[in-house]
């Protein structure tokens, strides 16, 4: 994203390009589709889990540069 923000999936069968649209079409549905530091991480799963059918977590992590990254975890990676 512009301001550094990246999503990322670390589980399998999510092709990047469907993550890409994902993102955008998620983006879209939001108020404040601009600023993700505004998302919330249960809407972002809630979200991920009705399109590709998978439980998931969403934990944000700071980065070097101070952006965010938000990485998409299946929910078992947490077990």
């Amino acid at each position: 994203m512009a301001d550094g923000t990246e999503i990322t999936y670390e589980g399998a069968g999510v092709e990047p390009a469907a993550l890409r649209e994902f993102v955008l079409r998620f983006m879209a549905s939001q108020s404040s589709f601009w600023d993700a530091l505004q998302w919330s991480d249960d809407s972002l799963a809630a979200a991920f889990e009705e399109r590709f059918a998978q439980k998931v977590e969403v934990k944000r992590e700071p980065r070097a540069d101070g952006s965010t990254q938000f990485v998409i975890r299946p929910r078992l990676a947490f077990a």
